[in-house]
């Protein structure tokens, strides 16, 4: 259903949001009563909650291959763009095994 709202009058415009609000709050109230019904069946289940039935994968932590020799702290594993420091350190004259992490 296309509705060109620019045409409408005043009054149809009010009555079209009076319809909007209603539709909207029905909405809220189906979702609410959705999650209230999951969390119960998590309860049921012997969670304390959806949240904990319904989590992210856990991300897999890639391993450090280099150090940044002027600051320890500052690492990078390889992948993605090359760090500044790690330019510099080539243009010094270092070698990647010589910034291995060991």
């Amino acid at each position: 259903m296309k509705i060109e709202i620019e045409r409408l009058t005043r009054d149809e415009l009010l009555e079209l949001y009076g319809k909007i609000s209603v539709a909207l709050d029905a909405c809220e109230t189906r979702r609410a009563a959705a999650a209230a019904a999951v969390n119960g069946r998590a309860r049921e289940l012997g969670f304390s909650s959806a949240a904990e039935v319904v989590t992210a994968p856990a991300t897999e932590v890639r391993r450090i291959r280099y150090f940044n020799p002027a600051n320890r702290a500052v690492s990078w594993n390889g992948r993605g763009r090359c760090p500044n420091w790690f330019k510099v350190a080539m243009a010094q004259g270092c070698t990647p095994d010589e910034l291995m992490a060991r």
